[in-house]
């Protein structure tokens, strides 16, 4: 029995798929963190193109025949791969600006600590406040959301369409950020805005009585009443992913049909 005989169309369908479909393990919460190893996720977006590649419907006539239209098209569908990890990524990345806030008025931003997640120094709440989004984030099903998109992205983003550069994409990632720092504002609000309240009442007392040393006594008590204050408001914390989840999603839904070379108006 000989050899499968692969044509060149097939051949370049599957490069397209399995470029789009390694940016997004690359780049996808928890999927793309340093602590997995590379030759892991190679081989997971090799396994998950040989499945998905067969069942990826294309136009022959739109396959490129050089180098550099390959390229291009590469270029297109590493964009697609990078838009939809990133818009759920931004989820997950406002436990980390969350913590940078409550790190602050804890004034505990000098303890730090590896985020092996980034490869940079990070201030300890901040890292927690990341594991218990990680945890809410698997809990509330969000890694299935990308992998959601992904399938659907190949419906109505067929490979060999270069339609990734529509500005109104870039547009909607802007506005995923922009709630990215709306979402987190709202994580640290109630611990933010007691630890205020709190100091304003040490600056009454050390204008009362200056003989204390408000710099020692406070310093424990914005630790202890920070950490205390996030123990209560973690009630409210899966709300808040769900709410982020439901907006990527939506989100997604928008770029997905940005991406579609089939809507009004487009062309191939």
């Amino acid at each position: 029995m000989g050899a499968p005989v692969i044509n060149a169309d097939e051949f370049c369908a599957f490069v397209l798929v399995f470029i789009r479909l390694a940016t997004v393990v690359a780049m996808a919460p928890i999927l793309g963190s340093p602590n997995i190893v590379t030759e892991a996720k190679v081989a997971l977006a090799l396994t998950l193109a040989l499945v998905i590649a067969p069942l990826v419907s294309y136009r022959a006539e739109m396959m490129p025949m050089n180098l550099w239209d390959m390229a291009v098209l590469g270029i297109g569908e590493l964009i697609i791969g990078l838009v939809l990890a990133t818009l759920v990524r931004l989820v997950l990345e406002t436990a980390n600006l969350a913590g940078e806030y409550l790190s602050f008025q804890m004034s505990m931003t000098m303890v730090n600590l590896m985020d092996p997640q980034s490869g940079t120094q990070v201030p300890i709440v901040s890292r927690m406040v990341y594991i218990l989004f990680v945890l809410i984030f698997l809990f509330a099903n969000g890694h299935y959301l990308v992998l959601n998109a992904l399938a659907d992205s190949f419906q109505v983003a067929p490979v060999g369409f270069l339609v990734a550069g529509r500005p109104e994409i870039f547009t909607e990632v802007m506005k995923a950020a922009g709630r990215m720092y709306i979402l987190s504002i709202k994580i640290a609000a109630p611990v933010v805005g007691l630890l205020f309240c709190v100091k304003v009442s040490f600056g009454i007392v050390a204008k009362a009585v200056p003989q204390m040393q408000v710099l020692f006594v406070g310093m424990p008590l914005y630790i202890l009443a920070g950490l205390a204050l996030i123990g209560f408001s973690m009630d409210f914390w899966p709300r808040l992913v769900g709410q982020g989840l439901f907006e990527a999603q939506e989100a997604l839904t928008r770029v997905l049909d940005m991406l579609s070379p089939f809507r009004t108006g487009s062309a191939p």
